[in-house]
């Protein structure tokens, strides 16, 4: 038999699974929440970049051509497709999780709904049955006035508990009916941003096949090499006032603070011996000149290239502080590092950055990843050793 007290416990039980269930996906949800607003601000700064090389490139292609910029914007537009794909992924993910609580809320709901209206079933057959003549014989029974003012207030409280039952039956068929429309919205979601993905799967392909056929005429023909060739230089220089600017900056910013605060503590000097910042060790190019095997033109490299494989972590190859975070042609996505006492690092063609700038590292810091962005025709990191400024052999110092 089914009385009020197991009612209760039953709603309690319900109440309190409820709760523990929508505790723990609000901690989930907020996660993935956070994600995916973070992966928005990527894809949204990767769009204004594509815009600002896109209008660079059209006003290069007036003068002369620009093949560095070209393969530019191929290398955004695959961070772009890229990001694009983890944000969607993130979304996926979100869809699935909530169609999973859709469905056990609506299991939740349907089992309530079951219950409640085999309770009122219940109810109406005793109604149906006895058809009032119960509740006439047990007010006749009662015997004195006290005794029938309990059995009429017994008989109100039992039929407001009816009342209660179908208003609670009411809300759980709505409650029902909305979790099945959402899910079916989520569901239509889930398949369109999946449709999505797959299209963007094919740009990102189409983004990385122009960037290697570019890549390819670069290396292939002595035309478009010696061009290509020559804007590199242009990058070096680019990189080396960059360099200079910012350590310059550093000085100066170190050198305000420590007049305004003259007891503050002097900062150790870099002893200018550093990590490997990857795992590999293997150089796939030398620092110093290169000569290209088919042109026999000679360019200086003024790092070593560490073969790694796409999405190998880099770490800081010593204590300092991130200068700079960005995008620099020829490049790809780059970090320096200010080691303090003269000693910088740069660690270029990075296919993801982990760090910001004005943030301070210690040695094994993680700060990226290993990937193929600017003139790279295979996932490796560009790694450089400075000293005051100017490029040295970084093998004299790992």
């Amino acid at each position: 038999m089914t009385g009020p007290g197991m009612k209760t416990v039953r709603i309690h039980t319900t109440l309190a699974l409820l709760l523990g269930l929508v505790f723990a996906r609000s901690a989930f949800g907020a996660a993935i929440d956070d994600r995916i607003s973070e992966q928005k601000k990527q894809l949204a700064l990767l769009n204004k970049r594509i815009e600002y090389h896109s209008k660079e490139l059209a006003q290069a292609k007036k003068k002369e051509k620009s093949y560095l910029r070209e393969l530019s914007v191929f290398d955004h537009r695959v961070k772009q497709s890229e990001s694009q794909i983890e944000l969607l992924d993130l979304q996926i993910e979100k869809n699935e999780d909530e169609i999973a609580r859709l469905n056990e809320d609506i299991g939740v709901h349907q089992k309530k709904v079951d219950e409640l209206r085999a309770m009122l079933a219940q109810r109406y057959v005793a109604i149906y049955k006895y058809s009032g003549v119960s509740d006439l014989n047990v007010l006749l029974s009662a015997n004195d006035l006290a005794d029938l003012n309990n059995m009429t207030y017994l008989l109100k409280r039992l039929s407001r508990q009816d009342e209660n039952v179908v208003e609670e039956l009411k809300n759980e068929i709505l409650a029902l009916e909305t979790d099945k429309l959402n899910q079916e919205k989520t569901q239509g979601e889930l398949v369109m941003r999946k449709k999505k993905r797959e299209r963007e799967r094919e740009s990102n392909t189409r983004a990385g096949a122009q960037r290697r056929e570019l890549l390819e005429r670069i290396d292939k023909e002595k035309s478009v090499h010696l061009a290509a060739m020559k804007e590199i230089e242009e990058d070096q220089r680019a990189l080396q006032k960059k360099v200079d600017e910012l350590l310059k900056k550093r000085a100066a910013e170190r050198a305000a603070a420590r007049k305004n605060n003259p007891s503050a503590p002097v900062p150790t000097p870099h002893s200018g011996k550093f990590i490997w910042p990857v795992p590999d060790r293997r150089i796939t190019s030398n620092f110093g000149m290169r000569v290209h095997p088919k042109f026999r033109t000679r360019s200086q490299h003024s790092g070593i290239d560490i073969g790694s494989p796409k999405g190998t972590p880099i770490k800081a190859a010593g204590n300092g502080e991130v200068i700079f975070t960005g995008w620099l042609r020829g490049y790809g996505q780059v970090v320096i590092i200010d080691h303090g006492g003269g000693y910088s690092t740069v660690y270029a063609h990075m296919s993801k950055i982990l760090t910001d700038e004005g943030q301070a590292v210690k040695t094994g810091t993680l700060i990226g990843q290993v990937g193929q962005t600017g003139v790279a025709t295979g996932p490796h990191l560009h790694f450089e050793v400075r000293v005051n400024g100017k490029a040295q052999n970084p093998l004299r110092y790992l």
